[in-house]
């Protein structure tokens, strides 16, 4: 699937912008200004013909929200992370910061809509080196590994949303429509100016209160533009429809939350080097998640929080058979009165990829501080 042509030098980070999701933002009335903190390490080993890869990655995320004014809030968010991957006895790194994403939402009428610009700014680490972080980039690309960072810098960006919500009854509804512009980078050394295409989104959403329980469900449908290296047409993803429905079921002491989503891909184009199309398949398959999780305050303030999630993907069009990750673990928390949570988390993986060819195992292990002023 990867070439050797330097007009492919980016296919990696063409499958990070695979894996990735656009968040839509909501106001909460009230909400103080807050912070918080992570450290995650996580690792993954993938065994294949008796032949083992392990990465280790730690990510430190930051993030901060300021209420400017009355329905007016300003959310900040970066991270950094340092990878070490071992393959066919070689060792391979990769350290560096993400860039800098801030995102300034403002509700009109009653909050009956949602106003949101989204600013990426060029601070992360580009211009890779292609001998010595191309194969950290390729393995962070696999998406049936989870990673909490899979990229560091990219080109100014810029996201314009708008969305709007209603009520009748005990019944919440709303949609919103995103616009995302992404600017032109060097992503590896020596390749070339790449401009990823840019990215359309339309999500709609209703949730319904029935006595202690909530029911949610939401879908959205995604465009993306096509992916340029110097000016010549490269590829382009392909349009993507995902569902998800869950409940949530609140109790004195206790929360549930699960959800279950199905996420459906059609087919990539890849163009060759006279910009003409090269093949149109399937990179990644399409993806059933499902994942619960409990909230119990076994004191007045410690808590734990134990989870299970399921990922089944489906076979791509390469050759690539579906893959199957199970993951199980718990967190436990204090609360310092209402404005300070301290927490610790662990989670164990299995599963396997390529129709069980490929053995998979992995565990995450983080710690957060998060904080209201």
């Amino acid at each position: 699937m990867v070439t050797s042509s330097k007009k492919f030098l980016p296919v990696c980070l063409i499958l990070l912008m695979l894996t990735a999701s656009s968040s839509f933002g909501q106001i909460i009335y009230g909400q103080p200004a807050s912070g918080g903190a992570r450290f995650i390490f996580s690792h993954w080993s993938a065994e294949e013909d008796g032949e083992k890869s392990e990465i280790d990655q730690i990510a430190y995320p930051v993030n901060g929200f300021v209420p400017l004014k009355d329905n007016l809030e300003a959310r900040l968010f970066m991270a950094g992370s340092t990878n070490d991957l071992e393959q066919a006895g070689s060792t391979y790194s990769l350290s560096g910061f993400s860039d800098v994403r801030l995102q300034l939402s403002q509700s009109v009428m009653d909050d009956r809509f949602l106003f949101s610009l989204g600013i990426n700014a060029p601070t992360g680490k580009r211009d890779l080196n292609i001998d010595e972080e191309w194969p950290v980039m390729e393995f962070l690309a696999s998406n049936y590994l989870s990673f909490p960072l899979r990229r560091l810098g990219e080109g100014f960006g810029l996201n314009l949303l708008a969305g709007a919500a209603g009520s009748s009854g005990d019944m919440r509804y709303g949609a919103s429509v995103m616009y995302q512009f992404n600017g032109t980078y060097t992503a590896y050394k020596d390749s070339g100016d790449y401009n990823p295409g840019d990215i359309f989104s339309v999500q709609v959403n209703a949730d319904k209160q029935i006595n202690q329980m909530l029911l949610f469900a939401n879908m959205g449908f995604t465009v993306y533009g096509t992916d340029k290296l110097e000016d010549e047409k490269i590829f382009r993803q392909s349009n993507q429809f995902n569902i998800n429905a869950g409940m949530m079921l609140t109790g004195e002491k206790t929360s549930l939350v699960s959800n279950i989503g199905y996420l459906i891909r059609g087919r990539n184009t890849r163009y060759d080097t006279t910009e003409a199309i090269f093949d149109q398949l399937k990179i990644y398959g399409n993806e059933f998640l499902f994942n619960s999780t409990v909230d119990w305050t076994f004191t007045e303030n410690w808590y734990l929080s134990p989870s299970v999630e399921f990922r089944l993907i489906g076979a791509n069009e390469y050759d690539f058979d579906s893959s199957n990750i199970f993951g199980f673990g718990t967190g436990i928390g204090r609360r310092f009165g209402e404005d300070i949570d301290l927490n610790i988390d662990f989670k164990y993986f299995t599963g396997s990829a390529d129709g069980g060819d490929i053995d998979l195992s992995g565990y995450r292990l983080s710690a957060g501080l998060a904080t209201a002023f």
